[in-house]
């Protein structure tokens, strides 16, 4: 009788129109729903979930043309990376990747694989190359003549991961016509050796004279290229990035994009609110949410202080050496100014805080800018938090800010920090748990292209505290790692909440969209060790299936 009783509620169902488009079955989901339910199956039906359970019970209550098997795999909630620049990605398409090369010979071998397949006269571009991966020797060897050896036909440029420094061959210099006459424009250095002839190296501003001439794509180009670069995106299970290096054009292309279903993954875009006139133009017009399920926005940047290793970030204590160059990159009174529109306006404030200083200034302004306002539910972004002085945490948790961390970046910098900052500056350096006590939350971006992508790299770096070279490098603040939940957390629940969205994604329930990812090993029971290594078997985004890494083949 029970059974007959659930097939005429299906039935009903169905005449209703809730028919599933799709059901999947058979796997092990973790909701991080608020009591971290664990269920077997779903059904989905435009974007968004119906229903939920054990297989069975599904299965018992709908029919669909579209079931897929999970054969037991784990699924979370889709990633959202607070902070990339997918632009720029889909450009570093077209480049060489350098940054996992440990010496020279390893750049060597990448880019004479990128020349032999390569016409004449092609650019040859490479990024990401890290002068803490390679050896002094190696740094010392670095000039214009190993390039010419392997790429005497072809233009190459290699720049490296803090684009403070690009490496060229002389076909290149001949190009730009930069020789040994051509001076050094202000705050860069164009390298020489001691009898006058260049290195083929160029430092700082130095690097725009390659970087203003590198040929550009046309809008058709480009349009293919970032069709390709969401493709390579949602590989890694990000199904949402939080990107803050959009113009008019990347926005008009997403959106021509997303118009013509090219364009699977979702966007939460970031204006600059330091280019008057184009966020003068957005303000007019106020938010845009949820365009085609897919792209809103809802957000203004402001970069207040810079890089740690460029010593651009505002910090209390100066450097140990330069430290003039530590100065806010805007005033007071234009962050006040654009805070104070951005409320008026309806727009949420995301900012650049890298130095213990600029933390504390920031906050400050806050403070009184919110007091003036009387603002309501703002969700204010404080983006990288990496150095804090303890006491402006109880400020974060009164002021309702949220934190957004830079993993790599902050494992980067932990290993120079001892060599730029006083011994004692070292415990303001990271402080996640912390983080999360006083804002409740953090969320995770890993700053791609410029930083490593992969998801599962940046939640290792905040559960374990440490490099994968497991290096002698004493890192300071052990207990500042956070839990697996939490670290996945800052991947989905937590950036769902901060940018507004908390009731259509982060978690895996009834009426969200169906936005997850399956995964080779289940995260929660993996080997902290090897949960770099987890691969993403399948993206789902709003139901649809949209990477396959064809580990699962049956039903697709």
């Amino acid at each position: 009788m029970n059974r007959i009783l659930i097939l005429i509620f299906a039935l009903l169902l169905y005449s209703c129109g809730e028919k599933p488009e799709i059901i999947f079955t058979n796997g092990k989901i973790y909701t991080l729903d608020e009591k971290n339910s664990v269920v077997e199956a779903i059904a989905v039906n435009h974007g968004k979930i119906i229903d939920m359970g054990t297989t069975n019970d599904i299965m018992d209550k709908y029919s669909s043309d579209n079931v897929i098997d999970l054969k037991g795999s784990p699924v979370l909630p889709g990633f959202t990376d607070s902070e990339g620049s997918i632009i720029e990605f889909s450009k570093n398409l077209n480049f060489i990747n350098l940054s996992y090369a440990k010496s020279i010979d390893e750049i060597k071998s990448l880019v004479s694989d990128k020349v032999s397949n390569s016409y004449e006269g092609d650019w040859i571009g490479g990024y990401g190359w890290n002068e803490l991966n390679l050896s002094e020797q190696d740094l010392l060897n670095m000039n214009k003549s190993v390039l010419d050896n392997i790429a005497p036909n072809n233009p190459v440029y290699l720049v490296n991961l803090s684009f403070n420094a690009v490496w060229v061959n002389s076909r290149l210099l001949r190009l730009l016509n930069i020789d040994k006459n051509t001076p050094s424009p202000p705050g860069g250095e164009i390298e020489k050796f001691p009898d006058g002839e260049l290195t083929g190296v160029l430092y700082d501003s130095a690097v725009n004279l390659v970087k203003n001439n590198i040929p550009t794509l046309m809008r058709t180009e480009m349009k293919s290229q970032v069709e390709k670069g969401v493709r390579e995106i949602i590989k890694y299970g990000i199904t949402e990035v939080h990107d803050r290096t959009l113009g008019n054009e990347g926005i008009e292309i997403f959106r021509e994009l997303i118009e013509g279903n090219r364009f699977p993954l979702k966007v939460y875009a970031i204006i600059s609110g330091e280019d008057s006139s184009f966020v003068n133009s957005f303000f007019q017009k106020g938010p845009e949410i949820n365009f085609n399920d897919k792209l809103t926005i809802k957000a203004v940047s402001i970069d207040y202080d810079g890089l740690f290793e460029l010593q651009n970030s505002s910090m209390i204590d100066d450097f140990n050496e330069d430290p003039k160059r530590a100065a806010p990159y805007i005033t007071e009174d234009q962050f006040k100014d654009i805070y104070s529109k951005s409320i008026d306006k309806n727009f949420q404030l995301c900012v650049k805080t890298v130095g213990d200083k600029a933390v504390s200034t920031v906050l400050s302004l806050i403070e009184t800018v919110n007091k003036q306002k009387n603002a309501g539910d703002k969700r204010t972004i404080l983006e990288y938090c990496e150095f804090i002085n303890p006491k402006d945490l109880v400020k974060i948790s009164e002021l309702k800010i949220i934190p957004s961390v830079r993993p790599d970046v902050c494992m980067n910098d932990i290993e120079i920090a001892p060599q730029m900052i006083k011994p004692e500056n070292l415990n303001k350096l990271g402080l996640w748990n912390s983080l999360i006590k006083s804002g409740g939350m953090i969320t995770t971006g890993s700053d791609f292209p410029f930083h490593q992508i992969n998801p599962f790299l940046q939640i290792y770096f905040l559960v374990t505290r440490q490099n994968l070279d497991s290096s002698s490098v004493q890192i300071p603040n052990p207990d500042q790692k956070i839990s697996l939940l939490d670290a996945v957390k800052s991947y989905t629940v937590w950036p769902a909440y901060a940018s507004f969205q908390e009731k259509e994604k982060g978690t895996i329930e009834k009426g969200k969209f169906a936005d997850m990812i399956v995964l080779s090993e289940d995260i929660f029971k993996a080997d902290l060790k090897n949960i770099p290594n987890i691969k993403v078997l399948m993206t789902i985004i709003n139901g649809r299936v949209v990477y396959n890494n064809k580990i699962i083949p049956e039903n697709f």
